[in-house]
Formats: C-alpha cells, structure tokens, sequence
C-alpha cells in the first residue's frame, strides 16, 4: 500500500515574508524622508495613517496597474472543482 500524499513543506523563507519586511521598511525610510522637509508630518495622527496607508495601499495599487482582483477570492478550492 502507497503512503498518502503529504503537502510540501513550507520555507522558513516565504517571498510574503521579505515583501512584508520591504514594505515596513519603505514606509518608515519614506516617513523619515518626508518628515525632513515638512514638519507637520511628524505626528501622532499621520504616521500611523502613512503605515497603513503605505503597507495595504501600495501592494492595492500594484495589482490595481496589473489588473488583478485587488481582494481574494471567496471560495477558490470551489472555484478549481
């Protein structure tokens, strides 16, 4: 008798995992850039709303411009059946 099929291992290395680090990281060196030059965003209000804005909006508007669905889809296993 043949054993089940097991799913592959997942890498402790994930692209998702370096994609989140890279947009965390843009959006404080661009934070910190900007704040330079205009004071006003050195606030409780706007940096918390630059992160957001930054980490979900930018990754929305890359798969905007590649015309791809911007949320996932609902039931995608039933969608293969």
């Amino acid at each position: 008798m043949s054993e089940p099929s097991r799913p592959a291992p997942v890498e402790s290395g994930t692209p998702s995992k370096y994609i989140d680090i890279l947009l965390y990281a843009s959006a404080a060196i661009t934070y910190v850039g900007l704040s330079i030059y205009n004071k006003w965003l050195l606030d409780w209000i706007v940096g918390p709303f630059w992160l957001v804005a930054w980490v979900w909006g930018l990754p929305a508007l890359v798969k905007l411009v590649r015309r791809q669905p911007i949320r996932p889809r609902r039931n995608p296993i039933e969608d293969r059946e």
